[in-house]
């Protein structure tokens, strides 16, 4: 596959009501050059696990884990 055209940074953080949604939705569109870059800005619900598993489906998903606390650490970080 040639590099994506589209790259999307979704910074997260007990987000688990939304993910799969939001996720989904990245996936209905007409585009497929996509990858998305979640970043787990420190999640104590079930988020990771959530965005692990597309990622297991999904070779375009990355999931990585903020290295500080905040959405401009997140934010950064992806």
């Amino acid at each position: 596959m040639d590099a994506p055209k589209v790259s999307i940074v979704l910074p997260f953080r007990n987000a688990s009501q939304y993910l799969s949604e939001c996720v989904n939705s990245i996936q209905d569109q007409t585009i497929d050059s996509w990858e998305l870059i979640a970043v787990n800005d420190c999640s104590s619900d079930q988020s990771l696990q959530i965005l692990n598993s597309f990622a297991k489906k999904d070779f375009r998903i990355k999931v990585y884990h903020s290295p500080g606390i905040g959405i401009v650490s997140a934010l950064n970080h992806g």
